[in-house]
């Protein structure tokens, strides 16, 4: 059930980045990525204060592998849609529909029906993989044009699927807005 609830969270969290990407001004949106950072910074690095207002999300959505480091994983979701925001600006949205839509699906399709797994990545599966190209080819069908959703999705669920040692919430943003951008 932790999986159903992180992944829920991760998808509808990451859309409403789309918010202040798409509205609000560049410099706006500096002080607010910057902001959200060092509090994210702050919790990874487990500072009293910020550990007891951020712990109930910590409760119920951290992994107990990554409770020495709480919140690891949304510092690098948040970096990766602020680098894609500073080097491709309105670009970023696909990167942050990808990595929403395409991350939380696949974690989901992977973990309850995943069986085949890939042979250049054993934390993978076939199945998670073609859910991430399905389901964020689907949503960013629903912005721009098909054949374009179609090279993203299916480029960027590559680039999900490698045994990178960097994390994919830091990669997929960035690899789809730079493909969105080149496109």
């Amino acid at each position: 059930m932790l999986e159903l609830k992180r992944k829920l969270f991760h998808l509808f969290g990451v859309l409403s980045l789309i918010v202040p990407v798409w509205f609000f001004p560049y410099r706006i949106n500096l002080l607010f990525f910057l902001i959200a950072l060092a509090i994210n910074y702050l919790v990874v690095k487990r500072y009293p204060p910020l550990l007891k207002l951020f712990g109930v999300f910590i409760e119920h959505f951290e992994r107990k592998e990554n409770l020495s480091k709480p919140g690891i994983q949304s510092f690098y979701l948040l970096l990766g849609v602020f680098l894609s925001y500073l080097l491709f600006q309105k670009c970023a949205v696909y990167g942050i529909v990808t990595l929403a839509v395409g991350d939380a699906f696949s974690g989901l399709v992977g973990y309850y029906f995943g069986k085949r797994k890939l042979s250049y990545n054993p934390n993978k599966t076939l199945e998670g993989t073609l859910a991430f190209f399905l389901s964020s080819f689907i949503a960013l069908s629903l912005i721009t044009k098909p054949l374009e959703a179609f090279i993203i999705s299916f480029l960027s669920a590559f680039v999900e699927s490698l045994p990178l040692k960097l994390d994919d919430n830091l990669t997929v943003p960035l690899i789809s807005s730079l493909i969105a951008c080149l496109l």
